[in-house]
């Protein structure tokens, strides 16, 4: 019993600690004291309009990590069901933004993207198409109902009934977690339907009877656009531009071009220096800051994974002096990581981003909405 109380009180007090250590970063990191300040002869960052701001400074407490599942529970905004898909409480001022967007898409069903295919949950299909589904977890079968079609399937297995006939699918339903995954154009070929796709949005679209359902996988809601020449990150939500960050990039071409995906999460990471010394999380020592998304993309100069990052040299930001990586503000990096999901899409180019930031319009959406 002693042992138990022991580690509980231990867990509470790292939470504390991290959350303590994060708002240290938002609050004493402020966008006074953060401006950068270029020795002469440094290289810069190109002047953006006034109105083109990066992040605006966050309200309220941080909160600790909320889990979600990607279907389920939905949160009231105004008169329409928008989930809260944020990973860590409620995103901050990106996380509604987002939200905005996605409004105009519902009803939203919220899958999961494995090997560029898009998996949904069967049940949650049916229940928005008003269809009929009987199955439980670790049962041989399950039965579905939409309209005309009845469908025999059985998990694991491309082999399906459909009205009493045999079909075999483009995919199998895989059990998870307590819940019948599927990929989504194999379900729209047992319910007959041509779902419709938009590549630039990543939305696929079915409708049935009337009904129209939006389908989105959780890694393509965001696409990080990084600019190498602006020093910039644009965040775009279903193809839509809402936020952009000023970054800090590789020196040269440290920062490789390309499309990549973001490979894993930490919050307040340990670094090994170049030479081998460990340097421990929250160190004033530590480049990495508050947070890291690491990015399946790896640096020209030595091969290492190119992460972005917080970083414990604002004045940085705006450069192109990395050894590769992409820094930011601490507040942004906090601010992205509560958002962005392993999965989600990299683009890094040259060249300058051209589109308007819907930073503006998208928040006077949602005030309209309220």
């Amino acid at each position: 019993m002693g042992g138990l109380l022991w580690l509980l009180v231990a867990g509470a007090g790292t939470v504390f600690v991290l959350q303590a250590a994060d708002l240290w970063a938002l609050q004493t990191l402020s966008p006074a004291e953060r401006g950068a300040v270029y020795p002469p002869g440094a290289e810069a960052a190109p002047e953006v309009p006034a109105t083109m701001t990066g992040a605006a400074p966050l309200s309220g407490t941080y909160l600790p990590v909320v889990e979600m599942e990607p279907d389920e529970p939905p949160v009231a905004d105004g008169s329409m069901r928008v989930p809260n898909f944020a990973i860590v409480s409620d995103g901050g001022e990106l996380g509604e933004l987002a939200r905005a967007v996605v409004a105009r898409y519902m009803p939203v069903v919220f899958g999961t993207n494995r090997d560029d295919v898009t998996y949904v949950n069967l049940r949650e299909i049916l229940r928005q198409l008003g269809g009929e589904f009987r199955w439980q977890p670790g049962s041989a079968h399950a039965q579905l109902k939409a309209n005309e079609p009845v469908v025999r399937l059985i998990p694991g297995s491309e082999q399906a009934e459909v009205n009493l006939s045999p079909v075999k699918l483009s995919g199998m339903a895989t059990e998870e977690n307590g819940k019948l995954l599927m990929p989504c154009r194999a379900v729209a070929e047992l319910l007959g339907i041509e779902p419709g796709w938009s590549e630039q949005r990543r939305v696929l679209t079915i409708e049935q009877q009337g009904k129209k359902l939006n389908i989105v996988a959780l890694e393509d809601i965001f696409l990080l656009e990084v600019s190498r020449s602006q020093r910039r990150v644009q965040v775009h939500v279903l193809g839509e531009p809402v936020k952009w960050y000023p970054m800090c990039i590789g020196r040269g071409n440290n920062t490789p071009v390309g499309h990549f995906h973001i490979q894993s999460r930490c919050m307040w990471p340990p670094w090994r220096t170049y030479e081998g010394e460990y340097i421990p999380s929250g160190s004033r020592r530590n480049p990495l800051g508050a947070r890291f998304l690491g990015t399946t993309a790896r640096g020209h100069e030595r091969g290492w994974r190119i992460g972005m990052h917080g970083t414990n040299q604002p004045s940085s930001i705006g450069r192109r002096i990395s050894g590769g990586c992409l820094r930011m503000y601490n507040r942004d990096a906090i601010e992205i990581y509560n958002n962005i999901p392993i999965g989600t899409r990299v683009w890094i180019h040259e060249e300058g981003i051209h589109n308007p930031s819907a930073k503006q319009r998208g928040l006077e959406k949602v005030k309209r909405k309220r």
